[in-house]
């Protein structure tokens, strides 16, 4: 990251997924003081700037003064306000860099004029450098610009890159993915907690069992189903595990919560 390290990288909004990827661009060497951030939360925005040492700015115009690259990290139904607000100071050497769910790159390009725009999909992992990440170009996006990008955010996880009309799909699944692993443990905990284990016991338990799930993931070249069907020994605890789950048609109301979420990706996108 050697032509990174003197960048000035702005974020405008410093909530949760800004957290996440000022965490992993300040561990590629960017120093944090070429680092600045604004939100509308004065508390966040303390909050933040004390953690990683970055700099606080009093307003998103002051952002885009500052910056080379601008990351607009702010809620969907805030975007179009913060563009109105920042739309006559961007200039077309800048790289804006959008994480905002469901917005597409040509709606930001309206504001921005020839302005090159990315569009990324990251999820929370990224604050401990595992994200999922998934980056798209806009229609002035040079090459170069992507590789930048790329190079930038594999500080916080893997990075792939997919066509835009994609991204529905992929906010629906690696973006809500880490909420519906916390759901499945803290369901796990809890029922572990009813069969009368310890508290510290079952979460020492239950957080070993998906890393050591997903590890099994990352590493075997078997399917997820191989993987499962391996563990599941005819008339056995998990095959009496799973006849619940198939009677209730548990992946059914999984694959229709993954659709949902897509859905209203789409909708953020139309306005």
């Amino acid at each position: 990251m050697k032509d990174a390290i003197n960048k000035k990288i702005g974020f405008i909004g410093a909530g949760n997924m800004a957290e996440a990827l000022i965490s992993g661009i300040v561990k590629s060497g960017i120093r944090a003081k070429n680092i600045f951030a604004s939100d509308i939360s004065s508390a966040r925005l303390k909050f933040i700037s004390k953690k990683y040492r970055v700099q606080k700015c009093a307003s998103n115009p002051a952002i885009v003064k500052q910056a080379d690259i601008i990351f607009l990290a702010v809620k969907p139904y805030q975007i179009k306000e913060v563009l109105k607000e920042i739309s006559g100071s961007v200039k077309q050497t800048q790289l804006v860099i959008s994480i905002a769910a469901g917005i597409k790159t040509q709606m930001i390009e309206k504001y921005l004029k020839k302005t090159a725009v990315i569009r990324v999909m990251p999820n929370t992992p990224a604050l401990i450098g595992s994200g999922a990440i998934a980056i798209t170009p806009g229609r002035y996006a040079k090459k170069s610009d992507l590789q930048f990008a790329k190079k930038l955010l594999t500080f916080c996880g893997i990075v792939v890159e997919v066509e835009e009309k994609d991204m529905h799909s992929v906010t629906a699944v690696s973006g809500v993915g880490p909420a519906y692993i916390f759901y499945i443990a803290e369901v796990m905990g809890k029922t572990a907690e009813k069969l009368r284990m310890q508290k510290d016991v079952a979460k020492k338990l239950v957080n070993q069992t998906l890393l050591g799930a997903s590890k099994m993931l990352i590493l075997s070249n078997d399917e997820p189903e191989n993987l499962r069907q391996k563990v599941t020994s005819k008339g056995g605890t998990t095959e009496a595990a799973f006849k619940v789950l198939m009677k209730e048609k548990f992946g059914k109301i999984f694959e229709k919560a993954i659709f949902a979420a897509m859905k209203k990706s789409k909708k953020l996108s139309n306005g």
